[in-house]
């Protein structure tokens, strides 16, 4: 047998008891264990750690589950205050949206009014006036990619949830 057929069949052996397998590799499975000793023996051994390890009751220990308790809460205090933050981001992103395209409309009638004054030609100062009302929106997103904002930590998530805790008590 080569070492692919014995990783397949280990593969299969530990996915057997957790999770369907397809009736093609649980016949090719079994053809395998009755010719390959060495996987036979860990398919047997794998069963019964699964059975020892099922027949063992495990309890947890109240300081666990208070810390477990804790990071429950401080992960669900962080999707609330995301999902609350996307709302306004959202309101934000309309507003601006809104805003810009108002704002380029009057700047672009604008500059065809200086550039009719003044007599220069529309094909330059069109052009430049959207580079003027592009350029801060690419500055920031350069900014953004180049300084990632830093993600809440465990500890103050922790803190915020047993301060809220307290203060419902």
């Amino acid at each position: 047998m080569t070492d692919h057929n014995h990783d397949r069949a280990l593969e299969l052996i530990m996915r057997r008891g957790t999770e369907d397998i397809a009736p093609r590799d649980a016949d090719w499975l079994n053809v395998h264990l009755e010719s390959c000793a060495a996987c036979a023996a860990y398919a047997e051994d794998f069963e019964q750690t699964g059975h020892l390890l099922r027949s063992v009751a495990v309890t947890a220990t109240p300081a666990l589950v208070a810390r477990t308790q804790q990071r429950v809460q401080a992960r669900a205090l962080y999707l609330q205050e995301q999902q609350s933050r996307m709302v306004l981001i959202a309101i934000s992103f309309c507003l601006g949206v809104l805003s810009s395209v108002t704002s380029a409309y009057l700047w672009w009638k604008f500059g065809g009014w200086v550039a009719e004054r003044v007599g220069l030609p529309q094909f330059i100062v069109q052009p430049g006036i959207l580079l003027f009302l592009l350029l801060p929106a690419v500055v920031i997103a350069a900014l953004m990619l180049a300084f990632p904002a830093p993600v809440l930590e465990e500890r103050f998530m922790a803190a915020l949830a047993r301060e809220r805790d307290g203060g419902d008590q």
